[in-house]
């Protein structure tokens, strides 16, 4: 390690003229009385080490010339050179020469800019900016009272750390962006291997899905096959039974035609009884007329005919009975037809005795009032029970052919009415008229036959 080995001064401050002060040990102490020169040897060397002007306390650098204070300089130009002492024995020359209001620098003689001089300075480890190479007076002093943001200020200064802060910071920066770059890539490689994983996973689901996906295809192929094998067999099975419900359709058809040609027979069958149900009430009509003109007769024929009357009650209500139960059972109309049976043997007996009494007191029978309602009663419930019997035939008469039957019928029905006459033609009134004689009883009993053969067409 070098050390100062001698200062040499022209006209510095108290210093006129050349004055060479050393040579300096490497520890050396300099005594004195106040005003000797000690504190402006401290600002020669702080001088010659590019200390600022502000630091030697004046305030211009011609005030460093030796009697410019007092307005008498010694020279233009003043100047401190200092001899450093190198480890190897070398010496190196440090000048700073004040030339009018700048300094110039040189070393070993050599003018130099600020910036080299102040390079050299710090290769011998003086700081110009850190002012380590001097301790003033109250330094100490004024370094222990510095608060410790102060001092560290301080040590920054003196070790040059804060020169190093840009660089600090662009480092620091470039660190952390090290460190984000670092840590994305990280992640980055963890998403990959997670992404790797995933992919491989997804590849081995893809070939799995595959596999299921070609055995699906195969096991619906062999369904199809299956299905298709069945289907033939269901279609071969169903063209059968196909065929053989083709024969009972037409089987059915035949019957069908049948039953249409018996059903045609039963309408112009119906249609007949129709006609002559027609013909029956208008003969009643024309009898209820005659009995209006034979009441008075009639009623003197009451005491006489009081016996016959209760048989042709019984015979209505037997009549009557037929008509309910042939709703319930068609086994009761053969009933019907027995009781008529026994009516027509009792009417045919009535006529006997009602001719022979006629005969005998040698007029007519006529009919009592109550009689006369309830013979229109009695015809009243068979035409009732005609009409039902009409309806329930009517069921039948649903083909295509329905409405020209009913025109064919009605003009059936039109024609025999007006070529009806009174030939052949049963009467079932008392015995009136150019067609024949015919008793009351006898007319309700015809009627009645008419209805049972309605009935079991």
């Amino acid at each position: 390690m070098g050390f100062l080995r001698l200062i040499e001064i022209e006209n510095f401050k108290s210093y006129k003229g050349r004055q060479i002060i050393g040579p300096f040990k490497k520890f050396t102490a300099i005594i004195g009385p106040n005003g000797s020169g000690k504190s402006n040897l401290m600002d020669a060397i702080s001088f010659v080490l590019a200390e600022k002007t502000s630091n030697l306390r004046v305030k211009t650098l011609k005030d460093l010339i030796h009697g410019a204070p007092v307005g008498k300089p010694a020279a233009n130009r003043a100047l401190v050179s200092m001899v450093y002492s190198e480890d190897n024995g070398n010496d190196k020359i440090f000048t700073r020469v004040i030339v009018g209001s700048s300094s110039e620098y040189k070393i070993n003689s050599k003018v130099v800019p600020l910036q080299e001089y102040s390079e050299q300075l710090e290769k011998l480890g003086i700081l110009i900016k850190a002012r380590n190479f001097l301790v003033f007076q109250g330094a100490v002093e004024s370094i222990a009272m510095k608060n410790p943001k102060e001092r560290t200020a301080l040590f920054e200064e003196i070790s040059r750390s804060g020169e190093l802060a840009s660089d600090y910071d662009k480092r620091k920066k470039e660190m952390m962006k090290a460190e984000e770059d670092t840590q994305f890539n990280y992640h980055r490689k963890k998403n990959i291997a997670a992404e790797r994983k995933e992919a491989k996973q997804e590849k081995e689901e893809a070939e799995r899905y595959q596999r299921l996906k070609d055995e699906l295809v195969r096991s619906q192929v062999q369904l199809q096959l299956f299905k298709l094998f069945h289907n033939e067999s269901e279609i071969e099975r169903l063209s059968k039974d196909l065929a053989s419900r083709h024969k009972e359709i037409d089987k059915d058809k035949k019957r069908m035609d049948k039953v249409e040609e018996e059903l045609k027979v039963q309408k112009k069958e119906v249609g007949k009884l129709m006609r002559e149900q027609q013909q029956v009430e208008k003969d009643i009509k024309e009898k209820d007329a005659e009995l209006n003109q034979k009441r008075p007769q009639y009623i003197k024929a009451k005491e006489n005919t009081s016996h016959k009357i209760k048989k042709l009650e019984a015979a209505r209500k037997s009549l009557q009975n037929a008509q309910k139960q042939y709703k319930k059972r068609k086994e009761d109309m053969d009933e019907l037809e027995q009781e008529m049976i026994s009516v027509e043997k009792a009417r045919q007996e009535f006529e006997e005795r009602m001719e022979e009494e006629s005969q005998s007191q040698g007029r007519d029978l006529q009919l009592e009032e109550n009689q006369v309602k309830k013979y229109h009663r009695l015809k009243e419930e068979a035409s009732k029970r005609a009409a039902t019997l009409a309806q329930e035939l009517e069921k039948f008469n649903r083909d295509q052919k329905a409405d020209q039957d009913r025109l064919d019928l009605e003009e059936r029905k039109k024609v025999e009415t007006e070529s009806y006459g009174c030939s052949g033609t049963p009467n079932f009134t008392v015995p009136v008229g150019a067609c024949g004689s015919m008793s009351l009883e006898s007319s309700i009993l015809k009627f009645g036959s008419l209805t049972s053969r309605l009935t079991r067409n």
